[in-house]
């Protein structure tokens, strides 16, 4: 018997490999994910050639547009025609952004009662739109000029040779040069009394813009001085529950005094017979 005779592996054997088993799934999850990067990537750039000529498209309308019809919002009659006019010159031509801001400067400058002017372009369209609303008048006023200036909810006093007035609107005394905007306190003295038309249904109102004062004239005669334009929607109210507690009691009110309003005090005067 042969000492150290170990079992040694035969020649077949060793030629034998070891087989690898591969797994189907692994290889169909690999290729699609190929396949979604790939669509992934043509999907952007796409997208970035569309982006940049769509951009290149909006730069050459904008830098190149051209007015091919007109339109006007916002107001009607012989005004829409007079803003129509004013742009009909830039109708087929060449319209640029400095061109849109001259004709809205143009159309704020000769009508001021208009407001929100704004001009616009289709950018594919061609056409050029002109839009603006017509201020609402609270008051008017005449100058010495007997030229009549209107106010409106913002306090800005301005000229309306269409005013187009649906209803009368207070009439209004100003001494004192006229500026450009009203306090709001008047604003508020004037919206006031018309919410209480029937106990402040007046027929004028005095203002002297030197001395910052307002007087409100009634058509009976009696004259409410309201001192200082300050506080004038409560001493609006006040002058309406006097009224209304004084002419069931005296046959004609002569002045209501509202110069010591801050110390509580308003003097009541009548007329003497």
């Amino acid at each position: 018997m042969r000492k150290n005779d170990f079992y040694r592996p035969s020649s077949s054997s060793l030629g034998k490999k070891k087989r690898v088993v591969r797994r189907k799934g692994s290889s169909f999850f690999f290729k699609l994910f190929l396949v979604l990067v790939l669509a992934g990537v043509v999907g952007f750039g796409g997208w970035l050639a569309l982006s940049k000529g769509y951009q290149l498209l909006v730069h050459s309308k904008l830098t190149d547009w051209h007015a091919k019809t007109i339109e006007i919002s916002g107001v009607e009659g012989l005004l829409n025609k007079e803003i129509a006019a004013l742009a009909k010159p830039y109708e087929g031509k060449a319209f640029s952004v400095k061109d849109a801001a001259a004709l809205r400067a143009a159309v704020i400058q000769r009508y001021p009662m208009l407001k929100e002017v704004s001009v616009s372009r289709g950018l594919l369209s061609g056409k050029l739109k002109v839009s603006a609303a017509h201020r609402e008048p609270i008051a008017k006023f005449v100058l010495p000029d007997e030229s009549v200036r209107y106010i409106d909810g913002d306090s800005t006093v301005y000229a309306d040779p269409h005013p187009g007035l649906l209803k009368e609107v207070p009439f209004v005394e100003l001494s004192g040069s006229v500026p450009e905007k009203l306090s709001p306190e008047f604003i508020d003295l004037v919206q006031s009394t018309l919410k209480l038309n029937k106990e402040l249904d007046f027929a004028f109102l005095q203002m002297n813009l030197k001395e910052n004062t307002v007087k409100m004239h009634m058509p009976d005669g009696c004259v409410i001085d309201f001192g200082p334009a300050v506080h004038l929607k409560k001493k609006a109210a006040v002058a309406a529950q006097i009224l209304a507690y004084a002419r069931e009691r005296y046959e004609q009110l002569e002045k209501l005094d509202f110069h010591f309003f801050e110390q509580g005090k308003v003097f009541l005067t009548q007329t003497s017979h």
